[in-house]
């Protein structure tokens, strides 16, 4: 029995490696416009805190009158940032249950434990600057309830949203892959968490308790799965570290 002679396809046939190797699918390149909402208002605050220093001072000590003006100032600049990119807050949704909110408190109040109970317990590195802090018992009655307002305001308010979309929903994520959009929130591996506690760390006098905090909320994203559990709790530690400050008298914490 003669075979039937099927001549091979030429070299240069597009269909004579089909289904062969599967073709890449090229990475996408993410534009600087997805970046910078979750970057600059979180640069706008790191180098606003960097300038009161600058500011003058009375008797070794930050102004009662510049410093106070000067908070307000970054608080307000940095609220307007982040209002502006509020495109972005949908990486807080969906809103946890009550279960995921009750952690998330629990968890925020045992980093304020830290932060407060670690005191004094850990060298401070040069390196790592200072506070300002400033003691708000030099200023009248009315001024200093305003300044306390403008305080909390930063701290509970700005603060934790800023951070949580920069630490937790951008730099977690693009540490895993640069199309930082392409890894869902709440995933997070050993070298992204670790990463940016150190980072977070570097970025606080208080380095052993940011170092434990970074680690902390990381494991509560990962655990929940949501970035506003880890945003409710840090407002909840920076809310009961900042009635501490002023119950105790601790400035050196802000």
């Amino acid at each position: 029995m003669n075979a039937t002679h099927v001549p091979a396809p030429p070299a240069d046939d597009p269909e004579a490696e089909a289904g062969d190797t599967p073709v890449p699918v090229p990475r996408r390149e993410v534009p600087t416009s997805e970046i910078l909402p979750y970057v600059l208002p979180m640069f706008a605050y790191v180098s606003l805190g960097g300038l009161e220093s600058y500011l003058p001072q009375e008797s070794g000590q930050l102004s009662h009158v510049w410093y106070p003006v000067a908070y307000a100032a970054r608080a307000l600049v940095v609220a307007a940032m982040a209002v502006y990119y509020r495109a972005i807050w949908k990486d807080f949704r969906p809103f946890p249950g009550l279960a995921r909110l009750v952690l998330a408190v629990a968890v925020g109040l045992v980093v304020t434990a830290l932060w407060v109970g670690l005191d004094g317990l850990y060298p401070a590195l040069p390196f790592m600057g200072k506070r300002a802090s400033f003691d708000p018992m030099r200023i009248p009655l009315a001024g200093r309830l305003a300044f306390y307002a403008a305080r909390l305001f930063g701290l509970v308010l700005v603060v934790p949203v800023v951070e949580e979309l920069f630490w937790r929903s951008f730099l977690i994520r693009w540490l895993i892959e640069q199309d930082f959009k392409s890894v869902p929130i709440g995933r997070v591996t050993f070298f992204s968490a670790g990463a940016t506690s150190v980072l977070f760390a570097l970025a606080h006098p208080e380095w052993l308790p940011a170092l434990l905090t970074g680690l902390i909320w990381a494991w509560l994203l990962y655990q929940t799965r949501s970035l506003a559990c880890c945003l409710v709790s840090h407002a909840v530690a920076n809310l009961a570290l900042g009635i501490y400050i002023i119950q105790t008298g601790a400035w050196k914490f802000w």
